[in-house]
């Protein structure tokens, strides 16, 4: 069963690696190895109707930390909040953003249409761009902790309660019932921020 989880989640083979070493920097085996592969695997758990990326970011990622957890032989509740906020952190937000941003920069007349938006809106590439830039603030979490994750936490959260707020009110307005406004993704845009906070509060103690 590790092993299928260490294929399945590559990145918590690496976090297990630097967890107390945070160089070397291994930015070749990150961007050529890691993002490719979690891309692939994510984009065959897309294939799974509503639930599959909540499958990946919900259930595979926390039996990775985990598996850290037993493996590192660590104890302590807060140390424990800490490593499943570290992982969440870094492949929800970093690796997340990745997959967030190819669809509203390369397919993002497609991605409008399954939100029931307007095609063509300049503002989605500017989304797309944010996303880029959370994007590399979260893959840098793999080496840059501490204050850094309570940083990404706050201020992504802010984002993603907003666009739970802004799909709920075209749901209820509109009738925007579309696959991307009121599927899964409104489904993580309140269950991450709200699972990332509860995390942070559990291990406060460790960041700051």
């Amino acid at each position: 069963m590790d092993k299928v989880i260490d294929l399945l989640v590559p990145f918590g083979i690496l976090l297990r690696q630097l967890e107390d070493r945070p160089f070397p920097i291994l930015w070749k085996r990150v961007l050529f190895n890691l993002v490719p592969f979690t891309f692939f695997i994510l984009w065959i758990f897309s294939f799974i109707p509503l639930l599959g990326s909540l499958i990946y970011f919900l259930v595979l990622v926390p039996l990775s930390a985990r598996q850290h957890i037993q493996l590192k032989q660590i104890e302590g509740n807060q140390r424990k909040a800490y490593i499943h906020l570290w992982y969440l952190t870094v492949i929800i937000i970093g690796f997340g953003g990745l997959w967030s941003f190819v669809g509203h920069f390369f397919l993002s007349d497609m991605v409008a249409e399954r939100i029931g938006w307007a095609t063509g809106s300049p503002f989605q590439i500017e989304l797309a761009f944010y996303l880029l830039g959370t994007t590399l603030a979260g893959i840098l979490a793999v080496w840059l902790r501490g204050q850094m994750l309570i940083a990404l936490v706050i201020s992504k959260s802010v984002f993603w309660y907003g666009a739970a707020y802004v799909h709920i009110l075209d749901a209820a307005t509109n009738a925007n019932f579309a696959p991307y406004n009121v599927g899964s993704v409104l489904i993580g845009d309140i269950v991450f921020p709200t699972l990332l906070l509860y995390l942070l509060f559990k291990c406060w103690g460790e960041l700051v």
